[in-house]
């Protein structure tokens, strides 16, 4: 029985409290002597670098008119960029847990931020696997991934969220958007590359090393120095197209009503966008610059290769919203995802082919010239990196979540913008109602179409035609039938409700 199968789930497995499932996680996750390393001569080091809540267009050499990111524009052209990757969660800790497992949120049992726990054994996780190869193994800046006394385990661990000025309070709107006022020296962005340069500076000759570099930012409360906000114009942000939320699906046109977003003009959004735009060069690529000079005069560009990613998405102006929810949608699950590693992948290579969360595992280890006795969910992207690219009209990725619904009568009695008796600020409380495991949501999505079930409310299909934006649900359509089905199957496969 290979790990698909074991792990399928059903309506009365799932019906469990958050606790059985954070149990249920640890035990798959933690499961010894799944993972086998091939030791050589001179393995390559690894930089895995992950942001938080980084769409997937956010990116200049991808064309977008808001974006200034030269150091990812350098990786990719120096490396492959992959423009169809996807997380396999909406929100952080499913989409993490699923990338440093291998296994789908559905089969770890994290299902949102709030239900199951982190992973609680470096055995049969990505950084066991490298420890157990003889990597010196660091892990630096956000955590949301691994119980913290298993990072303390590594070489090294330095663990860092946001700085204490970001601490959202419940005079914070939704939108909130601010410079920050420490040096950049001590924010934790140049802290965490600075930790990062001296454990790449430490590295001795036969000793290959792993290290995690995750940044907090664009995470909202979306900040960033006033040396770079400066350089951006609420005037000069581009809107996405307008697609009333309604069109997709009532669960989302709710959504957007309980956290106030119809009540945000445009010049509101622009505003955010520019400070959203401003922390991804500030806080992300500005300090990927950084990493790559230090590879450079280190001389370990050569045999170090170093991925770039994101969790997960954010709305960002789609439907007049922003900031992540319990949704399937792309602006949430289409993130960035760039491979620089001199002499083994292609350079200034585009794979549009689809590729997932659970797929990043199996590539390092086939990339680094590992081994696995373990079949994985997702795929080793290797073939591509080298490329072999090819058309594959019928492959779909998986995304699957747990969400709950508004309150019965939530809107004859909602939340108050401001409630002098609790210290948590609006859009937390609103959000908390809907991030309960109560129901479950799962999404195919081939190059062509892209299908969402939820438990509480009708199946959506969307012809995605070849961009990254839903517009019409047209899964009432009889002329579109076979292809939902064909969808839901996929869905099926590997998720049996």
């Amino acid at each position: 029985m290979d790990a698909v199968t074991k792990n399928r789930y059903n309506r009365r497995d799932f019906i469990v409290t958050a606790a059985k499932a954070g149990v249920a996680s640890a035990a798959v996750i933690s499961a010894p002597g799944l993972l086998l390393g091939n030791r050589r001569d001179q393995p390559p080091n690894v930089i895995f670098i992950i942001c938080d809540q980084m769409r997937g267009d956010a990116l200049s050499c991808l064309g977008h008119s808001n974006a200034r990111t030269p150091n990812l524009d350098r990786m990719a052209a120096g490396g492959t960029l992959f423009t169809n990757f996807f997380a396999n969660s909406p929100v952080c800790i499913p989409s993490r847990v699923s990338m440093f497992s291998g296994l789908w949120p559905h089969q770890h049992g994290c299902l949102t931020n709030e239900s199951g726990e982190l992973i609680q054994s470096l055995g049969g996780s990505l950084l066991g696997y490298f420890h157990d190869r003889g990597y010196r193994v660091g892990w630096i800046g956000k955590n949301h991934t691994y119980a913290k006394e298993r990072l303390q385990e590594l070489d090294l661990s330095k663990i860092r969220a946001r700085e204490p000025f970001r601490a959202y309070s419940k005079f914070v709107p939704p939108y909130w958007h601010s410079d920050t006022f420490w040096p950049d020296e001590q924010c934790h962005p140049y802290l965490n590359t600075t930790n990062a340069i001296e454990f790449i500076g430490s590295a001795r000759a036969g000793e290959p090393f792993f290290l995690h570099l995750s940044y907090f930012d664009p995470h909202p409360p979306y900040m960033a120095s006033s040396e770079y906000t400066a350089q951006y114009s609420s005037k000069d942000m581009q809107l996405p197209p307008y697609v009333p939320p309604e069109k997709l699906s009532e669960r989302l046109a709710e959504h957007r009503r309980a956290l106030h977003y119809d009540r945000i003009g445009d010049t509101d959004l622009t505003e955010t966008m520019r400070y959203y735009y401003a922390s991804i060069q500030w806080g992300v690529d500005s300090q990927v610059g950084r990493i790559l000079a230090a590879l450079e005069e280190k001389e370990l560009a050569g045999n170090t290769i170093v991925l770039f990613a994101s969790d997960h998405g954010d709305f960002m102006g789609e439907h007049r919203m922003v900031r992540k929810a319990m949704f399937l949608y792309d602006s949430l699950l289409h993130i960035p995802m760039i491979w620089y590693a001199p002499g083994r992948v292609q350079v200034g290579a585009r794979v549009k082919n689809l590729a997932q969360g659970i797929d990043l595992f199996p590539t390092l280890v086939d990339l680094t010239g590992g081994r696995m006795d373990r079949k994985f969910p997702g795929r080793s992207l290797k073939p591509y990196l080298e490329g072999g690219a090819q058309q594959e009209y019928d492959f779909a990725v998986i995304a699957s979540a747990a969400y709950s619904d508004l309150p019965l009568g939530y809107f004859d009695d909602p939340e108050l913008a401001y409630n002098p008796d609790s210290d948590v600020p609006f859009h937390t409380r609103v959000q908390r109602l809907t991030w309960k495991a109560e129901n479950r949501t799962a999404m195919a999505r081939t190059n062509g179409w892209k299908l969402i079930l939820s438990e509480t409310r009708p199946p959506e299909l969307y012809h995605m035609a070849g961009g990254w934006i839903e517009r019409e649900n047209v899964a009432s359509k009889r002329e579109h039938r076979k292809v939902l089905k064909s969808l839901e199957q996929k869905i099926r496969d590997v998720w049996s409700w």
